[in-house]
């Protein structure tokens, strides 16, 4: 018998019920059935490009669907406000002081706080949190190491250490990293916690199949309200073209960008701007994407400044912008984008303009003859990463360098970029919280090298000084100044080709309503989300 949208949705609420239990449990994936999930007003279904990872504060390392998740199941200490998201507010913590040296943040916890499986928020799972994170997680050892102590006066009063003044600490704090887990789910699931990961947030996770589908389900007691939405599942689709169909046809509600150049190819977002039934939402970002070398691989090509500089010269930026992106897209000319308030305009100047013939010139004085250098490129996977991709392997091949593409899943190509085990890589930074650091230190601090996807940078000591300093100075003009300092060294060392700034473009169907872009973190909260 067939099951035509109709029929399902006129069923009753506990036949429903039972069905969808069926689909989630068995893993039915008949494209009608899908659809009538998606236009049920209580679900929404959000596509996202690939399978997640790091679904737990302790061990994500800033993968883009794993940490948009933990956003949604767990709560922070504070958190960006909507919609502008230029100040923070309090989630976990209602209130909170920072001394006058910049080293002690005390917070006062919301009373009343469960997690999802019954036990009381209080200061000591905070304490246990925050410590376990930065026991169990290298990435975050530039920022969550430097508690020096945590104290739990009270059962609702936190106070945080610092070794050093840490202006950023706070924004620190709002990222899914910081986020506050259950100590007795801890306990009980031990080294499994990731695959029964509960917190307070307001979905609780429910099920996970590989390559499929993540299920969160509302959590109806969050102490901020319970959310319009009863259900929210993360299909996992890598295609471009099939989120695309899938958003048509009503089979998903949402195409989120994470880990992608944006949702969908830029010819198939002028197809979606004459639909009436889907609604695009687009934002400038804080996103930097670069050609990326491996600036710690002694035997490479690479460790030579003067291919760098060749292949930094060989690029046509403003073709790239024009011919793959159409206008989608802003030129970055260095380590932070020109809408950081960090941003100094004389990097404008310093970067490398394209000029193929100035290329070929290095690129002799480096030894190399035309059709000598070969190297591969490695990319992400997805469409308009195989175009830059391209577009970058034809710019250089225009110079005499030779290039194979070899696009990459992003668990195996994080692996492979944290391994050390390349020379070229198109990457980018996402920066999770609105503060340069987020760019710098992670990026170019020499003792970091080995924690993340980073530039690898060698050993500098007075670069990592500068680094260390802007980090932590309480003046933020003198931040300011510092980082423009930064920026203009980084520029003449050229560890990348800097490249663009991808706007954040989501698309929903139009009855979704209450969505709203963060630039930094780039993760999008469903508790505000609702469907008309």
């Amino acid at each position: 018998m067939s099951l035509t949208r109709r029929s399902f949705g006129a069923m009753s609420g506990a036949a429903l019920a039972m069905s969808f239990a069926a689909f989630v449990s068995a893993g039915a994936v008949a494209s009608f059935a899908t659809t009538a999930i998606a236009q049920e007003s209580e679900t929404l279904v959000i596509a996202v490009p690939s399978d997640p990872a790091g679904l737990e504060p302790g061990t994500n390392k800033a993968e883009p669907v794993g940490s948009e998740i933990i956003l949604n199941v767990f709560d922070t200490l504070v958190a960006w406000k909507a919609p502008d998201f230029s100040k923070l507010e309090g989630r976990l913590a209602k209130d909170w002081s920072i001394s006058e040296d910049g080293k002690t943040f005390t917070f006062d916890l919301q009373n009343g706080v469960e997690f999802q499986d019954g036990t009381p928020l209080n200061a000591e799972a905070v304490k246990f949190s925050l410590e376990r994170t930065k026991k169990l997680n290298p990435y975050v050892e530039a920022s969550l190491g430097m508690i020096e102590g945590i104290d739990t006066p009270t059962d609702s009063e936190v106070v945080i250490h610092l070794s050093e003044p840490y202006p950023a600490f706070m924004s620190i704090l709002a990222q899914p990293q910081a986020a506050i887990v259950s100590p007795a789910a801890v306990e009980k699931y031990g080294a499994d916690f990731a695959k029964h990961p509960v917190g307070t947030g307001p979905f609780a996770f429910r099920a996970y199949e590989a390559d499929t589908r993540v299920v969160l389900d509302a959590n109806p007691k969050y102490f901020r309200g319970a959310s319009k939405l009863k259900r929210l599942i993360y299909r996992i689709i890598p295609e471009a073209s099939t989120r695309r169909l899938e958003l048509e046809n009503g089979g998903i509600d949402v195409i989120q960008q994470q880990s992608q150049l944006s949702a969908v190819p830029t010819e198939e977002m002028k197809a979606f701007a004459d639909n009436p039934d889907i609604k695009i939402i687009e934002k400038p970002s804080q996103i930097i994407r670069q050609l990326e070398f491996n600036n710690s691989k002694a035997d490479s090509p690479v460790a030579d400044l003067k291919v760098r500089e060749a292949i930094a010269h060989a690029i046509d930026y403003d073709g790239l912008l024009s011919g793959v992106f159409d206008g989608t897209a802003e030129r970055v000319y260095g380590p932070l984008t020109s809408n950081s308030w960090a941003f100094d305009p004389k990097v404008k100047d310093l970067a490398p303009k394209y000029d193929p013939e100035l290329a070929k010139k290095l690129l002799a004085e480096a030894g190399y003859k035309p059709g000598d250098l070969n190297l591969k490129l490695y990319s992400f996977q997805g469409s308009l990463w195989g175009d830059v991709a391209t577009f970058v392997q034809a710019n250089l091949a225009a110079v005499g360098i030779n290039t194979e593409i070899a696009q990459t899943e992003f668990p195996s190509y994080r692996a492979l970029h944290v391994a050390g085990d390349w020379d070229i890589a198109l990457d980018g930074r996402q920066p999770w919280y609105n503060d340069p650091d987020a760019h710098i230190t992670i990026g170019y601090l020499s003792s970091l090298k080995d924690t993340a996807m980073t530039f690898r940078m060698p050993e500098n000591k007075s670069l990592d000084a500068l680094i260390l300093k802007a980090q932590q100075d309480p003046d933020m003009d003198a931040r300011k100044a510092l980082y423009g300092e930064i920026q203009e060294d980084l520029v003449k060392e050229v560890p990348a080709a800097y490249l663009f700034s991808p706007n954040l473009i989501v698309f929903t169907r139009a009855n979704v309503d209450g969505l709203v872009i963060n630039s930094a973190p780039p993760l999008t909260e469903y508790w505000g989300v609702s469907k008309e």
